[in-house]
Formats: structure tokens, sequence, C-alpha cells
């Protein structure tokens, strides 16, 4: 009898801890879901992308000038916001111009390095 009981007791808590595994599981799936990164096809990235991509260049070639190889960018300037804008235009904005910025500014920062090892070595 107190075997039975233990047993009966043994396969409830396996269960029970098979069902809490699937809905953390799910759950966790669920909410990555809602962090969804925001792709190159969507409505007002590459619009953001392009901006970006261009004050990236533009900060790269400034602090290849001003700090050479000492320093590098801290901080992403935060992206235009129109008053017109939707919120998913605007959210695909923000994420175009923070990928093309980076893309653009290591590009120049990194040609810029180059440069200047190759003049600092000969």
């Amino acid at each position: 009898m107190r075997n039975k009981k233990f047993d009966r007791l043994k396969k409830t808590i396996a269960i029970l801890l098979v069902l809490c595994f699937a809905l953390s599981v799910s759950v966790a799936s669920a909410s990555a879901a809602d962090n969804r990164n925001c792709g190159e096809n969507e409505y007002g990235y590459k619009d953001g992308y392009n901006k970006g991509y261009e004050d990236g260049k533009i900060r790269g070639q400034k602090d290849c000038e001003q700090y050479g190889s000492k320093d590098s960018l801290s901080k992403i300037p935060s992206p235009p916001d129109k008053y017109g804008w939707t919120k998913y235009y605007r959210d695909n904005y923000k994420c175009g111009y923070e990928k093309g910025f980076i893309g653009s500014y290591n590009q120049i920062r990194y040609n810029c390095l180059k440069l200047l090892l190759a003049i600092s070595s000969r």
C-alpha cells in the first residue's frame, strides 16, 4: 500500500514538472516574439538605415581626424523623430538608423586605423 502511494506521488510530481517545463518554454518563446528584431524590409527601416549610414560615415571621419586611434564612439546619437510618424515606422526607423550608423562608423574607423597603422609602420 505504501509503495502504491509513493509511486502515484512520483508520477504526479513527474507530470507536474513536465507541465511546468512545457509552460515555461512556451511563455519564453511568446515573450521573445514580442522583442523581435526589425527586418530589412520593414516599413521605415530602409529610410533609417540610409540616414544612419550617412551620419555614421560623417561621424566616423570626424572621429578619425580628431582622435585617431585613441578613442572610439561611446554613444550612438538619437535619430530624428518626426511628429507625423507612426509608432511602427518610428521603431523600424530607429532600428535601421542604429544598424546603418554602426556599420558605416565601424567601416570608416577601420579604414582609418589601417591607414594610421600603415603610416606608422614606415
